[in-house]
């Protein structure tokens, strides 16, 4: 039996430079992996070829390539980029598959690749089945000497992704002023050069890149974005600030008080503008938003009245945009990733960027007077270290419903829905839960949302850490 090397976002795993354990990401995987790729692509096809900036992805992407050319196809490499730029690049270079070597928000010991279609979405789970089946196998096409694929370097790569939406999100930004941290990712030169054309005036935290994230970590949580929320609150100048992680995928927003914006909150301000400014261009397939299981339920309670389909879906970007492949005008998660198909469907934090800027230069309101109009509902999440990396079979996932039933029937709280389309989520009179695997490391993520307060929501998430404790799994 083949065993999946993929996970929710990719292939992700620690650097080792040498390792017989299938747990770590070697050099030799990376080799293989291109291998394959190329394989599945029968020796002839374009592949585009992009890093974020950890110090393991040089390593990574000489062997990727390598494997990729020795499988007879060419390759097209942009260098450091964003993940949004990469996932941009392949129907301006008429690619057949992308590669990200990136390891997104995760620390720096990690890295990763994930692959792309020409469309921009990334891989299909059946896709990734036929890699993963041709890496176990070593099932690689065969090439003669001479039929070895070629590399080209592709420089401007940023300033094609910059007018892309420059020609499309126009304003003038010269009263503005942006503080961004792009964490020492790969967003640290395409955002401000972004920001720059729309005339807006810049101050930057963290914006030298550094695989090593020594300004943050890479992931734009609370707990990591506390120097710029400090910035915001006593800076009487700046209007809103911008956080990236380490390949630009996921992007978070501050007001200018130095509140974080909730992602999912913002998705819904996002909708809501486009309708309203669109509402005579757009049809019935167009009015579809979607959104994973474990966002909150304001998305359907402020779109719904609009006219909007709200598309549920499994956690994960490729999750979202699949469901948009039909018709619809924007997905979005709680991690704070935006997919806007006009543009492509992998997610793209630089088009939300310049969404946003305009949303607030055409208003002329400020960020925090604009999500007055969405309300915000007491949502609690957390996670913890799985005691094994395992991954939940149907067996697991009812146990962990077998326990959750009793302490709803010892609450006297009667569940109106179990969805088990990713992890478990229980739905309630006034709220719900969800227990999943994270994709992308090994943890356990719980989170909840509850219509009475914060309190009975991380009550329940409590109750539910400790049932998982009993189950032995955190």
């Amino acid at each position: 039996m083949t065993s999946n090397i993929f996970g929710t976002s990719g292939i992700r795993r620690v650097f080792q430079n040498y390792s017989e354990s299938d747990l770590l990401f070697t050099p030799q995987m990376a080799l293989d992996v291109g291998l394959a790729l190329g394989s599945v692509l029968k020796g002839n096809g374009k592949v585009v070829i992009g890093k974020d900036i950890r110090t393991s992805a040089l390593p990574v992407e000489y062997a990727l390539i390598s494997g990729i050319v020795s499988a007879g196809c060419n390759v097209w490499a942009l260098g450091i980029v964003t993940t949004p730029t990469l996932a941009m690049s392949l129907r301006y270079l008429n690619a057949d598959a992308g590669v990200m070597i990136t390891a997104s928000h995760n620390t720096p010991e990690y890295i990763g690749l994930k692959m792309w279609n020409r469309s921009g979405i990334g891989f299909s789970p059946e896709q990734e089945e036929e890699i993963s089946r041709i890496y176990d196998q070593k099932d690689f096409v065969k090439i003669d000497w001479d039929q070895i694929g070629k590399i080209t370097q592709i420089n401007d790569i940023n300033d094609k992704h910059i007018s892309d939406i420059t020609d499309q999100i126009m304003f003038d930004g010269s009263k503005l002023n942006v503080i961004v941290d792009p964490g020492n990712g790969s967003g640290c030169e395409i955002v401000p050069k972004l920001l720059s054309n729309y005339n807006i005036n810049i101050m930057t935290i963290n914006a030298q890149m550094d695989g090593r994230f020594p300004g943050r970590l890479s992931e734009p949580s609370e707990k990591n974005l506390i120097q710029i929320s400090k910035f915001l609150k006593i800076s009487p100048q700046e209007d809103i600030g911008i956080a990236l992680d380490g390949d630009a995928d996921r992007v978070i927003f501050l007001d200018e008080t130095g509140e974080i914006v909730d992602p999912v909150r913002l998705l819904a301000l996002m909708a809501k503008y486009f309708v309203q400014e669109n509402k005579d261009k757009l049809s019935k397939d167009d009015l579809k938003v979607s959104t994973p299981v474990n966002s909150s339920s304001l998305v359907e309670d402020v779109l719904e009245p609009l006219g909007c389909k709200i598309i549920r879906t499994e956690v994960g970007d490729i999750k979202v945009a699949l469901a948009l492949q039909d018709g619809g005008f924007l997905g979005g998660e709680t991690s704070g990733t935006y997919i806007w198909p006009k543009f492509h469907l992998g997610p793209d934090s630089i088009v939300t960027i310049a969404v946003i800027l305009q949303m607030i230069v055409k208003t002329g309101k400020s960020l925090k007077e604009l999500l007055k109009e969405i309300p915000q509902y007491p949502y609690y999440r957390n996670q913890f270290k799985l005691k094994n990396d395992i991954p939940f079979t149907e067996e697991i996932n009812q146990k962990i419903i077998d326990e959750m039933k009793d302490s709803f029937d010892s609450l006297g709280k009667n569940i109106k829905n179990i969805n088990k389309l990713d992890g478990v989520r229980f739905d309630y009179a006034d709220g719900w839960i969800l227990i999943r695997r994270s994709g992308t490391s090994p943890y356990l993520r719980i989170s909840g949302e509850s219509s009475i307060d914060i309190n009975s929501s991380i009550e329940m998430n409590k109750i539910a850490e400790q049932k998982m404790q009993k189950l032995d799994i955190i």
